[in-house]
């Protein structure tokens, strides 16, 4: 039966409905980063005592703007692993 009809014993009385509901909300963000991105650099490669490196002025410019491209690469890695959440450890 409708509660709004005069005949209703189940009538509510409009001063016990609230007048604004409350709507409760909730975020949660999570973090989550590549497994590529944890995992530790890989060691940079040494040259053999007996490597012969030779180059004219325009060759070793070239050549040092591409190691500091590759070292800048690996520091930006470095950065984006330092604001990935820790693994929580194993407990047993």
């Amino acid at each position: 039966m409708l509660t709004a009809c005069a005949t209703s014993a189940d009538r509510i009385e409009p001063a016990s409905v609230p007048a604004d509901p409350v709507i409760e909300t909730r975020r949660e963000v999570v973090t989550t980063c590549p497994a590529e991105l944890l995992n530790a650099p890989a060691q940079r490669p040494q040259p053999a005592a007996d490597a012969v490196v030779e180059y004219n002025p325009a060759g070793g410019a070239w050549l040092a703007q591409l190691i500091a491209w590759g070292e800048g690469a690996v520091q930006a890695l470095t950065d984006a692993r330092a604001q990935c959440p820790k693994p929580e450890t194993a407990r047993g």
